[in-house]
């Protein structure tokens, strides 16, 4: 009985958190408005718990030790657009960028309209001094989030200070 409570609390603290808690902390699959990815039928609560650790390391700043564990989420649940994207950030904040490149690639063909993938591509596109692809992600993102986002707002701002 008591496991059933502390999975609602930490489900209600998760999404007030994700509510609060500054751009940075909401790459981790904690904003709902981010993605519309559900676990496909063959994902397993292994496959869930997995996930779960990669994001607690990605919240602490280990994307070296997220990394191992979202490619074995992703073999069991090949088609998580999220797990896909954090391991797009975790390897692009490694300086993995032409596997960080991939990941993103594989999320935004499962879920075109995922929001941070988006944005995290136009950063990577940034970093890879790609700016004319980062304002093509900027694009899309206008069009997902036309009354605007956090995420648009961010890439905008960080093609803007490239460009400056």
């Amino acid at each position: 009985m008591v496991k059933p409570i502390y999975a609602v609390i930490v489900a209600g603290m998760t999404a007030f958190l994700a509510g609060s808690l500054p751009h940075y902390a909401l790459a981790f699959g904690s904003n709902s408005s981010s993605s519309t990815s559900t676990p496909s039928p063959t994902a397993t609560k292994s496959s869930s718990n997995t996930y779960d650790t990669a994001l607690n390391k990605i919240n602490a700043g280990d994307y070296l030790g997220a990394i191992p564990l979202l490619q074995q989420s992703l073999a069991q649940d090949p088609n998580n657009s999220d797990a896909l994207n954090e391991l797009g950030f975790s390897l692009r904040k490694t300086g993995r960028l032409s596997e960080s490149l991939e990941a993103y690639q594989k999320a935004l063909a499962l879920n075109p309209s995922h929001i941070d993938a988006n944005e995290y591509l136009g950063e990577l596109y940034l970093q890879m001094k790609r700016p004319d692809l980062a304002q093509k992600q900027l694009d899309v993102l206008a069009r997902l989030c036309p009354s605007g986002c956090e995420q648009r707002s961010d890439l905008q701002q960080q093609l803007a200070s490239f460009k400056s």
